[in-house]
Parts: C-alpha cells; structure tokens; sequence
C-alpha cells in the first residue's frame, strides 16, 4: 500500500511573514492561512474552520511573501511536523493560486 500525503486548501491569508533565508541560502516564506467552508460529514452539513500554518521554499516563497494580507489562495502540498522536535503540522507548498 502507498501511502499519500496530498492537501488542497483554500483560504484567505491572514499573515504572511517576510521572506528569510535558509543557512543555504534558499528563500523560505511563511504564513498563517485561515480556512472556512461548510462540509458535508455524515449527511449533515457542518461548518468547518482552521488555521494553518503554509510555508514555501525557492520561488513560490517569493510569491507568498509578495501577498498582501487577505489574499484568497488555493494552495497544494505535503503536511510536515514544523521541525524533528515538534508535533505542529505545517503544510510544505507546491503550489500557490490565487482565487
């Protein structure tokens, strides 16, 4: 068995950090997206909302970093712990839509 680790998100970004720099000098961009939709769980819709941590590496860092607050966005990518030592999730992106 395979195992799939895929998110498609969309939201609205509620802060976005500015760009910095890995040790090896990769451009890394960090920001908080905010998701609200209603889901359909068990024949009952629900309401549904979080925050997420998104961070981008290479050139879509420079992309999210260029992004105002309250951009809506799509986003694609892989969930990750933040670091070896952490449970927090952040999603790692591969891509980054405007909506």
């Amino acid at each position: 068995m395979q195992c799939v680790n895929r998110l498609h998100i969309s939201g609205v970004l509620l802060q976005v950090d500015p760009l910095r720099y890995s040790p090896a000098g990769v451009p890394i961009a960090e920001a908080v997206l905010q998701h609200r939709s209603s889901q359909d769980i068990a024949g009952q819709a629900r309401q549904m909302e979080c925050e997420l941590t998104v961070q981008a590496s290479g050139p879509l860092a420079s992309q999210l970093a260029h992004m105002p607050n309250g951009t809506e966005v799509k986003v694609e990518g892989a969930l990750n712990r933040r670091s070896v030592n952490s449970r927090q999730l952040i999603l790692i992106v591969n891509r980054i839509e405007k909506e």
